[in-house]
């Protein structure tokens, strides 16, 4: 503007932007808070979202309203004449969360974010993954929530859904049977299994969570990636192999496990699950064994998943045994490779000062 005032704007510039901007139709305004398939609870939490400096709360009918003055609300009217905010849906969304403790209302019938609510909001994952998560694992007890049990549960979600993976349709029976028979052995609990055939879109899915999950379990237990295939594709399904579904699989349930375990913390007060989830993140982005963790919390991505499962099975994940283990056998562990061998030296390092409670300096603050 300043330039068309002093007149340095070329004229063709000129023309272009009054034709462009003034004579122009403007754009749609549109609304990113109401569209048509938002998920009704998804705008329950939102709503309540910005009630939450508060003490009061919202009761039922604030919401409804709340919605149907909202500018979303606004432009579906305009859109389409006959368009009017579903207040049914919107009353049993409310009672859907109200029962799977994300929100909860007090004597007055002011509803509230539970933490669970919170939970909701922050990670980014969506609604009804929060509610299966809670189906699967409310009622459990802490000592039931075991490694396998948490891998069971992200499989619930409906990112994990999203995530394409080989399955034989033809096969109604062995398939189904075979990767739920081998999650009871896992000792995952009924409820857990029971909710992974629950909530489903086709008929397929309960045994596409099942098998996701069993995929993760040679995983992180040393089995190598041709072991892994030929034991997801031996009732056919896919003939390039499953490694590519199955990396998918590892890499989006890293993304969706330490939603599932705070769920689970949530819902058993006074559990702690850190430490374990540390663990089992490490074990899936790396796929090792248990015995190597120990050796990855310093070494990390440096080494290979196949240099961790030779050290495995040499017995020199320990400590100790690499201190007074000789240069060449760690060297055939590791490919040869010079520098991998000069990582486990470091690691040992590293690990004793941690044992002796050294802390590493920071460099001075330069100004």
């Amino acid at each position: 503007m300043e330039k068309i005032i002093r007149g340095s704007m070329p004229s063709r510039e000129i023309i272009y932007l009054w034709t462009r901007y003034v004579l122009g139709n403007p754009e749609d305004l549109t609304s990113q808070f109401l569209q048509g398939d938002t998920d009704p609870r998804t705008l329950i939490l939102r709503v309540l979202a910005t009630a939450e400096h508060t003490a009061k709360g919202m009761t039922a009918d604030d919401i409804v309203g709340f919605l149907e003055a909202s500018f979303g609300s606004f432009i579906q009217r305009r859109r389409v004449s006959s368009w009017n905010s579903d207040n049914s849906a919107l009353a049993n969304s409310l009672r859907e969360l109200s029962t799977h403790k994300v929100v909860e209302s007090d004597n007055g019938g002011f509803y509230h974010l539970t933490p669970l609510g919170n939970l909701s909001g922050v990670s980014g994952i969506e609604v009804e993954s929060i509610i299966r998560i809670v189906d699967g694992l409310a009622g459990l007890s802490s000592m039931a929530i075991s490694d396998p049990t948490l891998l069971a549960a992200c499989q619930l979600t409906a990112e994990l859904d999203q995530v394409l993976f080989p399955i034989n349709k033809k096969s109604s029976q062995k398939e189904p049977q075979a990767w739920f028979g081998q999650l009871r052995n896992q000792a995952v609990p009924e409820s857990v299994l029971y909710a992974l055939q629950r909530r489903v879109q086709t008929k397929y899915e309960p045994t596409l969570r099942a098998k996701k999950t069993v995929a993760c379990l040679p995983w992180i237990s040393g089995r190598s990636m041709a072991e892994i295939e030929d034991t997801l594709t031996q009732f056919g399904g896919r003939f390039d192999g499953a490694a590519g579904p199955m990396r998918s699989v590892r890499a989006r349930t890293c993304d969706l496990l330490p939603t599932v375990a705070k769920v689970a913390e949530l819902l058993n007060p006074g559990l702690d699950l850190s430490p374990r989830v540390h663990r089992l993140l490490m074990r899936l982005e790396l796929g090792i064994p248990s015995d190597a963790v120990s050796l990855a919390i310093f070494t990390k991505d440096r080494l290979s998943r196949g240099d961790y499962l030779a050290l495995s099975r040499a017995g020199l994940c320990d400590f100790a045994k690499i201190v007074t283990a000789d240069d060449d056998p760690l060297l055939s562990k590791v490919g040869g490779h010079k520098n991998k061998l000069a990582e486990l030296r470091k690691a040992v390092a590293q690990h004793e000062k941690v044992q002796q409670g050294i802390v590493a300096s920071v460099p001075p603050y330069i100004p």
